[in-house]
């Protein structure tokens, strides 16, 4: 019988939860670890990893979600020998939902950096093991498909669009220009059509280069994740080349006040992934 269970949680991204445990922890502390706990007498695997997650993340999972990647060996440097079995679970659950009553912050990470974070000892065994089952476990998404486009200036600002409150989408926040992808459209076809109808720039063929495909959280408009295609262009324009069609308004942003603004869950998320070099200034 093991002597622990931890849960993988892995959002529609691809993302998993993870826990920073505080300084106060008596094993690890300031490490990240998956959620999860010692075993209570009569209690099996899955049930300790359920009681464990729901008690330290406010997630209530079904055992039956509940995949097991295995049972792990540890040894501290005491010598003391644990053995503890490994879950992983798909959820649709986003950053809102989950609570943080253990540790110092509960967060969704993509496990493809993990790498660069102080991780427990046993949190780097299984790392290899998670990214094989999330690659062949693919998440449940929505069949609307999206298309959006992040132009940058000459000075490496960001066009971005202020929504207005009657956006379905992520209402009175900031976004890139886009939208829906049309039955038989391709996502190619849609980024440069969007672009155009909310800020009547169109760009030479060929000058949209795709970011890549992101999934985005489109619960609260459309009760699903959706798969999200993303376009970028280097431009020689400024505001008063951009007409504003839809939202507010649509115009350039410095890099450094982003942070600042109410962004779109899939602006915040596309922006981190754009490319340092997206961002100098070549004027």
């Amino acid at each position: 019988m093991v002597d622990f269970a931890c849960v993988a949680l892995v959002d529609p991204r691809g993302w998993v939860l993870m826990q920073e445990r505080d300084t106060r922890a008596r094993r690890w502390p300031g490490q990240w670890c998956f959620p999860g706990g010692s075993r209570e007498p009569g209690e099996d695997a899955v049930g300790c990893a359920v009681r464990e997650v729901a008690e330290e993340t406010g997630v209530r999972l079904d055992p039956g979600e509940l995949t097991s990647l295995g049972e792990q060996q540890e040894i501290d440097p005491d010598g003391t020998r644990w053995s503890w079995e490994f879950f992983a679970a798909r959820s649709d659950l986003g950053q809102e939902d989950v609570k943080c009553h253990e540790g110092a912050q509960m967060l969704f990470r993509d496990p493809n950096d993990l790498a660069g974070i102080d991780l427990v000892p046993s949190a780097t065994d299984v790392a290899p093991v998670l990214r094989e089952w999330i690659s062949r476990t693919p998440p449940v998404l929505g069949e609307r498909r999206f298309a959006g486009v992040l132009l940058v200036d000459r000075r490496g600002r960001l066009l971005l669009q202020e929504r207005d409150e009657h956006a379905r989408i992520d209402p009175e926040r900031w976004g890139l220009p886009g939208g829906h992808v049309d039955p038989g459209e391709t996502f190619a076809a849609a980024a440069p059509r969007e672009l155009l109808e909310e800020t009547g720039v169109r760009l030479p063929e060929g000058a949209l280069r795709l970011l890549r495909e992101f999934v985005v959280d489109h619960r609260a408009a459309h009760g699903t994740w959706d798969r999200m295609q993303v376009f970028v262009a280097r431009v020689d324009l400024t505001d008063d080349d951009v007409e504003c069609h839809e939202g507010r308004q649509i115009v350039f942003i410095e890099p450094s006040a982003v942070p600042d603004l109410p962004l779109t869950s899939a602006a915040a998320q596309i922006i981190e992934a754009l490319p340092p070099e997206w961002l100098r200034n070549t004027s």
